[in-house]
């Protein structure tokens, strides 16, 4: 039996290759989409605080269709952003003669050679980007990560092998070595074909011996247990695609695909799982839901957490800050969110009012438009002259989600009628904005339909600004007490709607509008400072001593 390595043990020649199809690590890099890719920025920023040796892989996005345009009617319309690596903080990466480090892919009857982009993210963590929009590859080929999560699904299989089977060969060719593989989300699995490979060229190793030790040293994080987050691909046309790996290692296409076959379809998801050592879910509930539709599989639970110096005031751990000071730096930020949405909309509010915002990937499971429901309640509640509120909301859809397009469009609608000049619709949801509202609100409001929400990990930013949770309990936020009251409140579900109603009239407005004559809610006050201290426990620095803890460890074969 092997024993188990711990965290410390891994190096600069052997680190953590975390593996993701997006990173939100600048605000300048149009190289991420949402959640999934701000918690791995998260995570490599983490890594290079505590000194612990680790690689990012992911696709260098060039921002086709990156930026989120909302027209006079209230339609999303995607825009380009025409990305120049060369012109940000991305050095590309070269081989020992001096030229361009180049990598090749197969893609059925082609190969694309994939050029490297490098950022330093710390002493220890580095960001790798595979590029094939390189004079070496045909014009189509040089598209082929243009957009993320855009084309067809034939187009997104390219993108995932071109992730997972380039990293690895990317990883080979400059000498990393990486005791354990990360597959963050299903898509960069694929690497499971090309750790096989190098497995039986480099020890002479049989395909049987060399699949048990990859799903050893590899372990994988599921993030959702919505359908369209798990991804399924015709098999017909996977088996196109895996001719060449197939031959390569000396098995059947069948054989290959079998991880992740279901039916007549490719599953990504069963795939991923049977192609790692040990899962990973990212809260509690997700953790019981995981069980329960993947039972035989090896899970540990790891609840997501925030990078706190990216997103959080650093004046908000100050040892001797009075309520005078929290008041007066709250109310700061929230000037400087206001005059951060003016900047970009030509649209300001009174940001002494109170402030709820609600911004997040536009999905239709997250509920956008429960409050909207009641439109008449809400217009009554927005638009009162002795307490008043504003409603900020962000968000992208999906390029091809029409369902979440259309609530956009619905929720834009109510704001330029009924709620005008109380309620602002803020576009291109980015991670500029997103620092802001999580630190320039009162009210973080979340409503997703309960057992949906895998994690979710703006609230956790929200609440650490002494903003206070007014939410569904679903995800990490199902870990928590509500019923106290002290750092926040719990929407009634499934009769989300009139919960909220009832809550802003009885205790939220009250609670908030409450001064005494110093002019402080001081009530108010302490429930800030109750999420704060709450949200100590949903840090990124815990997230990554619970990886070290319970998924960081290098399997022996056998509980493989």
């Amino acid at each position: 039996m092997m024993k188990k390595q711990p965290l410390k043990l891994f190096s600069r020649e052997q680190p953590v290759a975390y593996f993701s199809a997006e990173f939100a690590v600048d605000n300048s890099l149009p190289i991420y989409a949402g959640g999934l890719g701000v918690l791995a920025g998260d995570i490599l920023k983490q890594a290079a605080d505590d000194g612990m040796h680790m690689v990012g892989i992911g696709l260098l996005y060039k921002g086709e269709a990156a930026r989120q345009e909302i027209t006079t009617e209230g339609n999303q319309e995607e825009a380009d952003v025409n990305f120049d690596p060369a012109a940000h903080d991305l050095e590309l990466v070269r081989a020992a003669q001096g030229e361009p480090l180049l990598v090749k892919v197969n893609l059925t009857q082609v190969d694309v050679w994939v050029q490297v982009w490098r950022k330093r993210l710390g002493a220890t963590v580095d960001l790798y980007l595979l590029d094939p929009d390189n004079e070496h590859n045909h014009a189509h080929e040089r598209r082929q990560a243009w957009a993320i999560y855009a084309g067809t699904q034939e187009e997104i299989i390219k993108q995932q092998l071109i992730l997972g089977i380039g990293g690895v060969k990317m990883l080979h060719a400059l000498g990393i070595k990486p005791a354990l593989f990360h597959v963050n989300e299903g898509r960069p699995s694929f690497l499971h074909w090309q750790l096989i490979r190098q497995e039986m060229d480099l020890h002479g190793l049989d395909y049987k011996k060399a699949r048990a030790l990859a799903i050893a040293k590899t372990v994988y994080t599921n993030h959702t247990v919505v359908k369209a987050g798990n991804q399924t691909y015709d098999l017909d046309m996977m088996k196109a695609y895996t001719k060449y790996y197939a031959r390569k290692i000396g098995i059947s296409v069948d054989e290959l695909l079998e991880p992740g076959r279901d039916g007549d379809r490719f599953d990504v998801t069963q795939f991923a799982l049977n192609t790692s050592g040990r899962a990973s879910s990212v809260s509690q509930p997700h953790f019981d839901i995981c069980q329960q539709n993947w039972p035989a599989y090896n899970w540990v639970n790891v609840t997501n957490g925030v990078h706190h110096p990216t997103w959080v005031d650093p004046r908000f751990s100050l040892p001797k800050m009075t309520d005078d000071d929290l008041w007066r730096y709250h109310n700061e930020n929230k000037a400087a969110t206001e005059t951060l949405i003016k900047r970009r909309t030509g649209f300001g509010y009174d940001p002494s009012a109170l402030v709820i915002t609600w911004a997040r990937r536009f999905a239709t499971y997250k509920q956008p438009d429960a409050i909207f429901r009641d439109i008449e309640r809400l217009q009554k509640l927005l638009l009162s002259t002795n307490r008043p509120v504003q409603l900020l909301m962000a968000g992208k859809a999906h390029v091809f989600d029409t369902g979440a397009k259309r609530l956009i469009r619905q929720i834009i609608g109510y704001m330029s009628q009924e709620l005008r000049f109380h309620a602002l619709f803020v576009p291109n949801y980015d991670m500029e904005m997103g620092a802001a509202l999580t630190r320039g609100s009162d009210v973080w409001l979340n409503t997703p339909r309960v057992g949906e929400e895998a994690s979710g990990t703006s609230g956790m930013k929200a609440a650490a600004n002494g903003v206070l949770q007014l939410t569904t309990v679903d995800g990490w936020t199902a870990e928590i007490d509500w019923s106290d009251e002290k750092k926040g409140w719990a929407l009634a579900y499934p009769a989300v709607t009139e919960s909220f109603f009832e809550i802003m009239d009885s205790k939220v407005l009250p609670d908030f509008y409450q001064r005494d004559e110093a002019g402080l809610p001081r009530k108010w006050l302490r429930r800030m400072r109750e999420s704060i201290k709450m949200a100590a426990a949903y840090s990124a620095a815990r997230m990554m001593q619970d990886y070290s803890d319970r998924l960081y460890t290098i399997l022996d074969e056998q509980e493989a």
